[in-house]
């Protein structure tokens, strides 16, 4: 499966709603151009577009990721982002349960400032003891 595989998908359920492209990639909060790349077969999608998309179009978290080839990481680094990915959102949503998913998913595509500075306490972790 690939993202050309997931986009198929995406594109009957779009047709199905009678959903412009417009108005779908609005809805899943994400950029026209990001959209259009899936057609590539190159492309390897971040989860987290694959999950806007269907949330948008109402199409099962799993399939759609299965869909677009997510599942089965090629590599530590991709399955550790895969399990942090799941992990976060299982967080915020146990977490935040009080908050809307559409805010949440807001918020979440703002957390790129905090992720840094995780990301550079994490690496001052991993630095060897002398």
């Amino acid at each position: 499966m690939t993202a050309p595989d997931f986009l198929r998908l995406a594109e009957a359920r779009r047709a199905d709603l009678d959903m412009t492209k417009l108005a779908l990639t609005e809805k899943a909060g994400i950029g026209r151009v990001t959209y259009d790349r899936l057609s590539n077969p190159a492309t390897r999608p971040q989860m987290a577009t694959i999950v806007r998309i269907a949330d948008a179009l109402g199409i099962d978290r799993q399939e759609a990721v299965r869909t677009a080839g997510l599942l089965n990481p090629s590599t530590p680094v991709e399955l550790a982002e895969q399990r942090a990915h799941a992990a976060i959102a299982e967080v915020l949503q146990r977490r935040l349960s009080d908050v809307e998913p559409d805010v949440l998913a807001r918020v979440a595509l703002e957390m790129g400032e905090i992720m840094q500075a995780v990301a550079s306490q994490l690496f001052q972790q991993a630095k060897p003891k002398p």
